[in-house]
């Protein structure tokens, strides 16, 4: 599993065309430059086109040259193959006349060769890297094996893609002291801290996918797409954070690289080339052309198709995305239409099945000549359960464009349209479907379906949770047999709305009326989870979740598997079960990416927030927060923005900076404070940081008397326990009478432990404290364990105990200083305690996090020397000895 935290800060942007750092490539730099500087002869670096093994073997020689070698570049050109020594030449050009007079004499050549490279090492050892060495001149090739084999010196070498080693260096790259480099492409992770370090800003996580996506990992992809986009104003950095506000782009230049590499292509290669430009993948037996095999094995032996035989029907697709793009943009139209056509009758004469249907279907709509309104809608709805929303909505449009008027076809464009984040186009189409439905005979099933339908778009408003709740209950008078339907709409719109009494019997309601049997528990165990959860009664949620995400993960579940992990994930995080939480949001949050579902996507961009939040990671909480206001800006749906800028302004608050905090805060639509405890929170969160705890206190504890009586336990005890992170002795007691109170009501053990802590507080209590500290240090949140060590070494030093103080105080410190800026009230406990400045806390945080000098300096744009003074710096301020110290 990849980790999602979002990569590091840049200070100043490079310019997009100038040449990119090298991200990711780190061990096999340190494994060649470490062989080589042993006992290995050789390196070679083999991948494809643009992957990155020149700058690989770049870095290698600067490595060696660093540690005293002496480096010579050449490199491989195919117009100069012909020539002898032309690849060496340029690399000995002081001695060209002794060369030139001993080529045609091998040994004479060597000996000169030999001699001349023994002049300008002068004691050094040396190393040729040469670039494409597979279109070396021949010539060269056995020179340089043979000044291999007499050691005279070592060899980096890039391989071309496709190419064979040179017979010349065969026995060399096949000896047991060559090293060999397989360049995979970029992780998500690397092309996340490129694209940062290159614009010198965040990008949003969904975009580094789609982008890591669009170039399959390959940095020079990558970096014309990102040109190109930024060019054409579709990668665009607006509130501090990189997005992609339309589809990545790429520029001239890749489009001539990729057909540069389809030039030379005959007639049948041509064919193939096209047909899967416009309809990958294919089925081996879908190429009808004669002689359509040999070709697929001539491309397949260049690299430019991949063949899948995972399935019983061997499949052929393009080697890499852009291929098709750029073969589509410079094939006529007539020429695409005919080849559609042509693909699409040919699989339709031919038994089809599902799959045969949709691709026939798409196939024809692109060719300008859709199928009819009832195909269109059964493809549609074939598209989505392949978790193909583009495609879905596409011909779910195209059926409603021919003619389908019809209440289900209507539905499921309206559903279609919502999960693609365009609520309003949503609406259009769910109050259509609803007229069309009545007119036709009003189905009261359907119309259920529609209301729950439009009932959670309205939840997707930020003031419209109440209005989709009243929309509901009005349907529950008007279709009484339908309440199961309209019961669970109603129950997760109760829980947005901190009704968990109300969310829990509408639930109950529900069981009364459906069959004992496993789908229908499955629907009831996710729809009781969050209820639950919110109740207070965690363990049994959490266990309800379990199952639905369980039987959601078998096939021919009636349930999405990223719908039942979004809610075991909310549920974790109620239980303090932070890693697990963060474990379910990673797979889902990638597979909606994957599959455009941009409602689950910010979903779990809120959810990472929260998750890293509890954790005290407070800077890359936020950057998830942000994340999600740019996609809900962009994408929808509003009402996860607003709940995204009440948590960054929490985080801002929390780290002392209170006009942040209230600049987030004024951003935020008026009204929210009525439904959210969430907007309550933030304004008490400003008032604590402008220092009046009092006033944020009594706040806090006015909401926990509104929303306990609607049973969010949940809430509430979240809210007591912020009460006594404020400071306010009085009120702190006061929080945990109350949370002890909910502890007894519910057994919760995550309510028992915040009581805990917060009864250490109100009563100062030192052993206490150091209890609660050790507590939340084991569910990883670091932040609330380090106010309770504060909070310890305060009383320690009230009692007159000088060393428990010191020690207290100390592991508190460092603690706080992997928080990634937290200045909460408990925090500032030592008088007379220097600070760290903001850059001390940025290194200091990723040294907690395990990261080496030389890698924070790479992600900070700092000498590892700097990184180095600083966490000197930060360890004389905070009392402690070393990194270790700072992991504590």
């Amino acid at each position: 599993m990849v980790s999602l935290d979002p990569g590091g800060t840049a200070d100043v942007p490079l310019a997009l065309d100038e040449s990119w750092p090298l991200v990711g490539r780190d061990a096999e730099v340190e494994r060649a430059a470490t062989a080589l500087g042993a006992t290995s002869r050789a390196a070679f670096a083999y991948g494809a086109s643009g992957i990155g093994k020149s700058r690989v073997v770049q870095a290698v020689g600067e490595r060696l040259a660093d540690d005293g070698w002496l480096v010579l570049t050449t490199s491989g050109n195919p117009a100069l193959s012909a020539i002898p020594l032309s690849a060496l030449a340029p690399v000995l050009a002081r001695e060209p006349a002794s060369l030139v007079t001993a080529a045609g004499d091998p040994v004479a050549l060597f000996a000169a060769a030999s001699s001349a490279v023994r002049r300008l090492a002068d004691g050094r050892p040396v190393l040729l890297a040469i670039d494409d060495v597979t279109v070396a001149d021949p010539v060269s090739v056995s020179l340089v094996a043979q000044l291999v084999e007499a050691g005279v010196l070592r060899l980096a070498a890039t391989v071309r893609e496709g190419d064979p080693v040179p017979d010349g260096l065969l026995p060399l790259a096949a000896s047991a002291d060559a090293v060999r480099l397989d360049l995979g492409p970029l992780r998500v992770e690397d092309v996340a801290e490129l694209l940062t370090r290159v614009l010198g800003g965040v990008v949003a996580h969904r975009d580094v996918v789609e982008l890591h996506r669009a170039a399959h990992g390959n940095p020079l992809f990558l970096r014309e797409l990102a040109i190109g986009a930024a060019e054409a104003g579709s990668l665009a950095s607006r509130d501090g954070l990189w997005q992609l506000v339309g589809d990545p782009v790429g520029t001239p230049a890749l489009r001539d690289l990729i057909r540069a590499r389809l030039r030379g292509l005959d007639d049948a290669e041509r064919d193939a080339i096209e047909r899967l430009a416009l309809c990958e993948p294919l089925a081996f037996d879908e190429f009808a052309r004669p002689g359509a095999a040999e070709a697929l094995a001539g491309l397949e032996m260049r690299g430019l198709v991949r063949v899948d035989e995972s399935t019983p029907r061997v499949r052929v697709g393009l080697a890499h995305p852009h291929y098709a793009a750029a073969v589509r943009d410079s094939m006529p139209r007539i020429r695409a239409m005919s080849l559609l056509l042509d693909e699409a009758d040919l699989v339709a004469s031919r038994p089809m099945d599902a799959g045969d249907e949709l691709r026939v279907a798409v196939w024809r709509l692109d060719a300008g000549r859709p199928s009819d309104p009832t195909l269109l809608a059964r493809c549609a709805a074939l598209a989505r359960s392949a978790h193909d929303r583009r495609t879905a909505e596409r011909l779910a449009a195209a059926a409603v464009e021919a003619g389908a008027g019809d209440a289900p076809t209507l539905l499921l464009h309206g559903e279609l349209l919502w999960s693609l984040g365009r609520g309003a186009d949503a609406l259009e189409s769910l109050d259509r479907a609803q007229r069309a439905c009545l007119d036709d005979g009003a189905d009261e099933m359907l119309l259920a379906a529609i209301g729950r339908a439009r009932a959670d778009v309205l939840g997707g408003d930020p003031l419209g949770t109440a209005r989709g709740l009243e929309l509901l209950e009005s349907l529950e008078v008007q279709l009484p047999g339908q309440s199961a339907t309209i019961g669970l709409g109603k129950s997760a719109l109760q829980v947005d709305l901190e009704l968990g009494t109300a969310a829990l019997a509408s639930v109950e309601s529900v069981a009364a009326s459906l069959a004992a049997d496993a789908p229908a528990g499955a629907v009831l165990d996710l729809a009781s989870a969050m209820p639950l959860s919110l109740v207070g009664r965690t363990d049994e949620a959490v266990e309800a979740a379990q199952r639905a995400v369980e039987l959601a993960r078998r096939p021919g579940s009636l349930i999405a598997p990223r719908r039942a992990e979004v809610v075991l994930a909310h549920v974790l995080i109620a239980a303090d079960r932070l890693e697990e939480a963060r474990g379910t949001v990673v797979d889902s949050l990638h597979d909606a990416i994957r599959d455009d579902d941009e409602l689950t996507a910010r979903i779990d961009e809120l959810t990472m927030g929260r998750v890293f939040w509890q954790l005290g990671r407070l800077d890359t909480a936020a950057r998830w927060f942000r994340d999600t206001v740019g996609g809900a800006e962009l994408h929808g749906p509003k009402s996860l923005r607003e709940f995204a800028r009440c948590f960054l302004a929490i985080v801002a608050a929390e780290q002392g900076d209170a006009a942040a905090a209230r600049a987030h805060r004024e951003r935020v639509v008026p009204g929210l404070e009525h439904q959210s405890s969430l907007a309550a929170l933030a304004d008490a969160w400003i008032d604590a940081a402008e220092g009046a705890a009092d006033r944020a206190s009594a706040r806090l504890l006015d909401r926990v008397d509104l929303v306990l009586p609607r049973g969010a336990v949940t809430v509430a005890s979240t809210l007591l326990h912020h009460v006594a992170r404020f400071g306010s002795r009085t009120h702190t007691a006061r929080a945990a009478d109350r949370l002890e109170e909910l502890a007894a009501a519910t057994g919760a053990v995550e309510v028992a432990g915040r009581a805990a802590h917060a009864r250490a507080e109100a009563e100062a209590r030192p052993g206490d404290l150091r209890a609660a500290a050790a507590e939340w240090e084991r569910v990883g949140s670091r932040l609330y364990a380090a106010e309770a060590l504060a909070s310890a070494g305060r009383a320690a030093r009230a009692d007159g105990r000088g060393r428990e103080a010191t020690a207290d105080l100390r592991q508190a410190t460092a603690l706080a200083a992997a928080c990634e800026g937290a200045r909460t009230p408990l925090l500032r406990f030592a008088e007379g305690t220097e600070p760290l400045t903001p850059r001390e806390r940025e290194v200091a945080s990723l040294a907690a996090q395990g990261l080496s000098s030389n890698e924070i300096a790479a992600r900070l744009f700092l000498s590892p020397r700097t990184v180095n003074n600083h966490l000197q710096s930060t360890y004389g301020k905070l009392g402690i000895r070393g990194r270790r110290e700072l992991r504590i």
